[in-house]
């Protein structure tokens, strides 16, 4: 990861026109610089720059001011120089602190090179050093005149402290008064023949009684000649500032204040999307274009984009979010989220307070379409304004299982929920809540390590290593992180398949054992995670072409060792072939040639184990005792499940998992004994006898077995299975 990638931009203003213009104000900033640069104004004049919090309007002042300075190193001599000044009024408070501000600042730029730090002092201390020049003597005396009192401004009272008071009181009324300095100032400007401009940028970051004070001195004692001031603002914050006292109607402020007023140019939308482009091109890199994707662009980004600093704040927020949420978001969704968090709040807010609805959870678990109809109209009440339609087409697009309530069934970008599982979406559980907790969910499986698995899908080694990392971890709500895991990658392949696949089995085939031992949940609406295992192996052979699955399942069944996976797959396909029983028929993915040859291995394996001893000491004997049954000679297996029974209560309990019913409570889970299935292979009255000998002594017994021992018997008993 290049941490680089995601340094944060900052809000700072551009400052060459050259090299810096990404949103094409130069041309604007030279057109303007040189018609101040050939203006003549003996009167002053006030050119406003208006635009949008955000914009751009400082950097356009800063083009025009480059220009404006190269216009001045390319001529010769003095006359046509403009001589630049800033004013910040956001620094200083207080109408006569402004003022004496101002003409302070004008002072220290009038004098001669012989340094700011000189001039500021003589500027200052006016009446105990006198200066020889006069346009300084004049600026000087205006800037005491507005601050008679040397405070906030002049801040020398360390160097007044050397005068007694009764001489800077003489000092003082020896002064002119503040109009008395101004028409002096007027006069030397008028007579120096030198041509200023000042910058007061900014005005719309001052509160109303500071703008209206800048826009009173500009209109009034800032007027002077040869001095041409740009100013920047937003129009709607300074109208309503300079008009807030006013009752009735009054001319506009620029009619009265600013003699030209020019609009920023809007910078184009490509501009900023291509602004915004590079700025997140470590994102974008990773998001594949699609209709989806274009949707998403249309009714959000360029909806919200609309100046610099809107390209900055989502820049920033995706590069803040990214690196916490890398490869475990969808990236496209990522874009979507922070622009609705940045520019929509209300609408973000709707969806982190409604997870419920969004999972079908809580009050919705059983709700009807009327009840989910009206739930949203809260939504349409908060996004009812001009962009509302866009709003729900954003929202259906980030939730696809829920767009007809957002548009009426009027929606028709579709997307499987397989689609937004596997890209870890906003509308997977797994991406909500990584999202909103800024970090992965520790509930759910972490989407590098399903992409590790599918790279390596070949590799028994890797896949054993990820697969066994697994089997003991617990989420926060108590199930089997190996389900899950199971699970999303039952998802994962349902859209991307593999070609080799032989590796991967043989690596689920070694934890099978281990899979079934997993207890049952008590949940009747999750799949146990041995079934889930199952169906991937399904899933996976049938995505093969019919030469590769028979090849892959033979290859498998004589390498792999677990008797019991290997069973249970092996029933599956008899199911698939009607050789067994079932509910849900579906297509064979082999033929009955390979089935056969597949159950002479098995039969093999099975009868080993026997020998061995290791039979025995699976979790679960029905599959193994369903192939035994077609593959073998019953009496084998009568006789193996006698010996097991009179043997051992824990193989006992293994044995009738595949003779019950289960179901939850509140107590927990219940067993319920069914006489139907398989009973050719065990003399009940014989089972009810053992099962109550071993429930007497009770050694190495589980609870979970006890109860499921003590069902039995009460069920053989009203069955009439007894001696």
């Amino acid at each position: 990861m290049r941490w680089d990638e995601y340094s944060l931009g900052d809000d700072q203003p551009k400052q060459n026109p050259w090299r810096e213009d990404k949103l094409g104000y130069a041309p604007f900033a030279r057109r303007l610089a040189d018609v101040i640069i050939n203006m003549a104004a003996p009167n002053g004049f006030v050119i406003g720059i208006h635009g949008k919090w955000g914009s751009g309007k400082t950097t356009a002042i800063n083009f025009v001011l480059s220009h404006i300075d190269k216009h001045n190193q390319e001529i010769e001599g003095n006359s046509r120089k403009v001589e630049c000044i800033e004013f910040r009024p956001w620094i200083v408070s207080g109408q006569h602190d402004l003022i004496a501000a101002f003409f302070k600042i004008l002072s220290e730029n009038l004098g001669p090179s012989e340094g700011r730090l000189k001039r500021s002092i003589r500027s200052r201390v006016r009446f105990l050093y006198r200066a020889r020049d006069p346009l300084i003597d004049a600026a000087a005396t205006l800037a005491i005149a507005a601050d008679p009192s040397f405070g906030a401004v002049t801040g020398i009272a360390g160097g007044l402290a050397k005068t007694s008071l009764p001489q800077l009181l003489s000092r003082y009324l020896e002064e002119p008064s503040l109009q008395k300095a101004y028409q002096d100032l007027r006069e030397q400007l008028l007579a120096s023949g030198r041509k200023f401009v000042v910058t007061i940028d900014d005005i719309d970051r001052l509160d109303n009684d500071e703008i209206r004070s800048v826009m009173q001195m500009v209109k009034t004692i800032g007027r002077l000649p040869n001095v041409i001031y740009i100013l920047s603002y937003d129009r709607d914050i300074v109208s309503v500032a300079i008009d807030a006292d006013v009752k009735e109607p009054s001319p506009r402020f620029t009619e009265k204040i600013v003699q030209q007023e020019v609009a920023l140019p809007q910078p184009s939308r490509g501009a900023l999307l291509g602004i915004l482009d590079r700025e997140i091109s470590f994102l974008l890199k990773r998001i594949e274009g699609s209709t989806r994707w274009h949707s998403l662009l249309s009714n959000g980004v360029h909806r919200w984009v609309r100046s610099p600093r809107d390209v900055l704040r989502l820049a920033n927020a995706l590069k803040f979010s990214w690196p916490a949420l890398r490869e475990e978001f969808d990236g496209a969704d990522l874009v979507a989220i922070e622009g609705i968090r940045l520019f929509e709040p209300r609408m973000f807010d709707w969806i982190r307070t409604n997870r419920d609805f969004f999972f079908n959870e809580g009050e919705f678990f059983i709700a009807n379409d009327e009840q989910r109809k009206s739930h949203v109209r809260n939504i349409r009440e908060l996004l009812s304004d001009n962009s509302s339609s866009a709003s729900l087409e954003l929202l259906a697009t980030l939730f696809p299982l829920h767009a007809k309530w957002f548009l009426e069934n009027s929606y028709s970008i579709g997307e499987t929920n397989i689609s937004v599982q596997n890209r870890r979406g906003l509308a997977s559980e797994a991406g909500y809540d990584g999202y909103f907790a800024l970090h992965p969910s520790a509930d759910a499986i972490p989407k590098a390590v399903l992409d590790d698995i599918i790279a390596n899908f070949d590799s028994e080694a890797e896949a054993s290593r990820v697969l066994k990392s697994y089997l003991n971890k617990i989420n926060s709500l108590g199930k089997p992180m190996i389900g899950l895991l199971l699970r999303d990658l039952r998802l994962r392949l349902n859209e991307n398949n593999p070609v080799k696949v032989l590796g991967f089995l043989k690596a689920l085939v070694s934890i099978g054992d281990d899979v079934f031992r997993i207890p049952w949940s008590g949940e009747m609406l999750s799949v146990e995670p041995n079934l889930t295992l199952q169906f991937l192996v399904t899933d996976i052979l049938a995505a093969l072409n019919k030469n590769d699955v028979e090849r892959t399942l033979l290859e498998l069944f004589s390498s792999a060792g677990s008797v019991l996976t290997l069973s249970a797959i092996y029933v599956l396909r008899g199911r698939e072939l009607g050789v067994f029983p079932t509910d849900s028929p579906r297509e064979a993915i082999i033929d009955q040639d390979t089935f056969d040859a597949l159950g002479s291995i098995l039969l093999k394996k099975i009868l080993k184990a026997k020998q061995d001893d290791s039979l025995g000491n699976y979790p679960i004997f029905w599959p193994i005792i369903v192939s035994w049954k077609h593959l073998g000679d019953i009496d084998d297996i009568r006789y193996w499940i006698q010996q097991g029974v009179e043997r051992s209560g824990t193989f006992t309990a293994n044995l009738l998992l595949g003779m019950v019913y289960r179901s939850s409570s509140q107590e927990g889970v219940e067993y319920t004994f069914k006489a139907a299935e398989n009973t050719d292979v065990i003399n009940l009255s014989f089972l009810h006898n053992k099962i109550k000998m071993h429930l007497a002594e009770k050694k190495t017994l589980t609870p979970d077995q006890i109860i499921l021992l003590n069902a039995a018997v009460r069920d053989m008993e009203k069955l009439g299975f007894t001696n």
